[in-house]
């Protein structure tokens, strides 16, 4: 029963980790996938920077540049924003993910917890009954060998034949 119980343990953890892992790793590769965008982003906000900045410097008082890469600074940012909202959305249902396993995970933890301790106090039950029962059995041995002996002492006195009065004299 113990192995059987070890063994379903065994495998529900394994089972866990394995989901976790596949879990992380789906996670890890988002990530990633987040981060080469996030670079992405950075290098052509820089670009662009550095395109105004240029721009600025060639074309004073040409309002119409400058607007046009206001516009575009506009539509960049904006863009940032609406990626910045996608990435919170993302990290906050890696969150909700890892908090539901990690309540799963201590629901069954608890759980073994109380199979174990169901299984000690039945195995301590036993146990105790085990030895009422074999000091049972020691009782009545002794009391057996006892009757033996006092049954093996009659039977001696009634084998043995009586003395001959005639005899004596």
């Amino acid at each position: 029963m113990k192995e059987l119980i070890k063994t379903i343990v065994l495998v529900l953890l394994v089972v866990v980790a394995i989901y976790f892992a596949f879990v992380v790793s789906k996670v890890n590769n988002r990530m990633d996938q987040l981060n080469v965008a996030d670079s992405v982003h950075v290098i052509n906000i820089d670009r662009f920077d550095h395109n105004l900045h240029d721009l600025d410097l060639r074309f004073i008082g040409r309002g119409k540049h400058i607007q046009q890469f206001q516009r575009d600074l506009k539509a960049l940012d904006q863009k940032l924003d609406i990626t910045a909202r996608k990435f919170d959305v993302k990290i906050d249902s890696v969150g909700l993910l890892i908090s539901e396993l990690r309540m799963n995970t201590e629901a069954e933890l608890a759980n073994l917890k109380r199979d174990h301790e169901e299984t000690a106090t039945r195995l301590s039950q036993f146990q105790r009954k085990t030895d009422r029962t074999l000091t049972d059995l020691q009782t009545e041995l002794s009391r057996l060998k006892r009757e033996k002996n006092d049954l093996e002492k009659r039977v001696k006195i009634l084998e043995t034949p009586p003395e001959d009065p005639k005899k004596k004299k």
